[in-house]
């Protein structure tokens, strides 16, 4: 089972830009009265957008920790566009790092795994919650064109039922971009 993931490198931007969700919403772009509110409903948005989905919508690295190998088929977040460290505790207690000859990453949109090369066979670990830590980058990419448009739009509906203190649907709007978990 897989522990919440851990943002060690935050996304250098948002999915939207000011200039854009202010478009959106039909406010002029010479109006900067309500910047700060709109940026952080743009934050918002993309954080509750990652949240129902098990994605990361710009890139970032996160750690992911479970107390099992076998859970290493299915990576619980995505798009993963690569793993830079695979650490195990082993069975004395001791924080070891696979070599990255040892696991290969399989990774196709949203669906992601750690798989172990032909003939290699992997360590004994301990027997605790945190046993396995993955480093990984994921994210669409580094700018909010690396969406595909529908989630684009999700995220601009988002700011704009925030704007507008009304409701949105947004987990039916979700539902083909979502990892599920069992």
């Amino acid at each position: 089972m897989w522990l919440p993931a851990v943002t060690i490198t935050p996304p250098e931007a948002e999915p939207v830009l000011l200039a854009a969700a202010k478009q959106y919403l039909r406010i002029d772009a010479a109006d900067g009265s309500f910047d700060n509110e709109i940026e952080t409903y743009i934050a918002a948005s993309r954080a509750e957008v990652e949240r129902i989905t098990n994605t990361r919508l710009i890139t970032q690295v996160v750690v992911l920790q479970s107390g099992s190998l076998a859970d290493l088929e299915h990576l619980p977040i995505g798009p993963v566009q690569s793993i830079e460290a695979l650490n195990y505790v082993d069975s004395t207690g001791d924080e070891q790092l696979l070599p990255d000859a040892d696991y290969a990453l399989v990774a196709s949109g949203l669906d992601g795994k750690i798989i172990r090369p032909k003939g290699v066979t992997w360590p004994t670990i301990a027997d605790r919650a945190d046993a396995v830590r993955v480093t990984a980058t994921v994210g669409y990419g580094a700018a909010g064109s690396d969406l595909p448009r529908d989630l684009y739009f999700v995220v601009l509906r988002a700011i704009r039922a925030k704007f507008d203190g009304s409701e949105l649907a947004i987990e039916h709007m979700l539902v083909n971009h979502r990892i599920w978990m069992s």
